[in-house]
């Protein structure tokens, strides 16, 4: 657990190697996944620019290597260095990016199945790697936490997936998912 939702911020985290999940919550404990952060991704930025508190919890997925920069470190820095202020901003840019993409995929899917393609369609574009059972996704996420960053229950998730993989689009293996048929996924995220 790099940070926790509603802490005070002591700085930003860089994730240099490995994968983190970043996640909400509400009163009631239940969470939304909000995206898997990346290596070359800035954690915490937001909070330690304004002082406050962490807007979701980080933890880490696997074994990562993270550099940390104290809060007054990182505002000295931004004060003095003009090329530090522009790559913080495209950062956050991204990050915003991200965001509009997650809300897209949350309140414009019609269906649960239009969901958990675009989320697979995205991960294909983000991280995915071709092999030659197709593109190799490895989200280190349980099927709980997939419908966590979707809104939907476990068992929906697998159950789409399992028509997924009846049907030929996608193949589970090893922690990973396949996608073996990308334009059936792509016609079926945008409906």
């Amino acid at each position: 657990m790099l940070f926790v939702e509603g802490q005070r911020p002591r700085g930003v985290y860089v994730l240099c190697q490995g994968r983190a999940k970043v996640s909400i919550a509400s009163a009631e404990g239940k969470t939304l996944v909000l995206r898997i952060a990346q290596p070359g991704e800035l954690l915490g930025m937001n909070a330690t620019l304004t002082g406050e508190p962490y807007g979701a919890t980080v933890e880490t997925l696997e074994r990562c290597r993270i550099d940390f920069i104290a809060r007054e470190d990182v505002l000295k820095l931004l004060d003095r260095d003009k090329r530090a202020c522009l790559g913080v901003v495209h950062a956050l840019s991204r990050k915003l990016r991200g965001v509009v993409e997650h809300t897209r995929l949350l309140f414009l899917s019609q269906s649960a199945s239009e969901k958990v393609a675009r989320l697979l369609v995205r991960w294909c574009d983000d991280h995915g790697k071709r092999t030659a059972q197709g593109i190799r996704i490895e989200s280190g996420l349980t099927h709980e936490e997939m419908a966590q960053m979707i809104c939907a229950s476990r068992e929906t998730v697998t159950r789409v997936l399992g028509q997924f993989k009846r049907k030929g689009i996608v193949s589970l293996a090893d922690k990973a998912i396949f996608v073996r048929n990308r334009k059936a996924l792509e016609s079926l995220a945008c409906r």
